[in-house]
């Protein structure tokens, strides 16, 4: 019996080391210039993880149910804002939504994520779609509702992917 009581501490004991290092880049604090930064931008800003994602600053909170990510350089500039939409395109602004809808893939793909994505001087939407069959792909709208690029599942979007 204590042998077997052993085995299972040290099996949680394990399981809960190897899942603290799951993500090394999470922060558990950053300095106070990125939090105040983000306070200044984002003061409706409850609960925020941090975490470092290449070079960039990540803040990561829930704004009325939607997850946002803000990114920032390490001297707190604000670079962008990721904004999770989920998958309504009822989210998307009239232009996206017609543009989307009268496109090819409105029938037969289905619409997996949508994001807003905020960066000085340009916001886009990404819209990722999928197919039985086929890769997915990402749908990059500009505000006015021009596609500004198709792409076979691009992966990520930082605050220096070039659209």
């Amino acid at each position: 019996m204590k042998r077997n009581l052993s085995m299972v501490l040290f099996a949680v004991l394990g399981l809960a080391l190897g899942t603290s290092c799951e993500k090394e880049d999470d922060l558990r604090s950053v300095d106070r210039e990125l939090s105040e930064a983000l306070n200044s931008k984002f003061p409706e800003a409850g609960w925020v993880e941090w975490e470092k994602n290449r070079d960039f600053y990540v803040a990561e909170f829930h704004n009325a149910g939607t997850e946002v990510k803000v990114w920032y350089t390490g001297n707190a500039q604000w670079c962008m804002t990721e904004t999770d939409l989920g998958r309504n395109a009822e989210t998307l602004p009239e232009t996206v939504k017609e543009a989307f809808g009268s496109s090819a893939y409105v029938t037969s793909w289905r619409v997996d994520d949508i994001d807003k994505y905020e960066r000085p001087g340009e916001t886009f939407y990404l819209i990722e779609i999928e197919k039985s069959g086929e890769r997915d792909r990402d749908l990059f709208y500009s505000e006015s509702g021009t596609l500004l690029k198709d792409d076979k599942d691009r992966g990520d979007v930082h605050p220096d992917t070039k659209i």
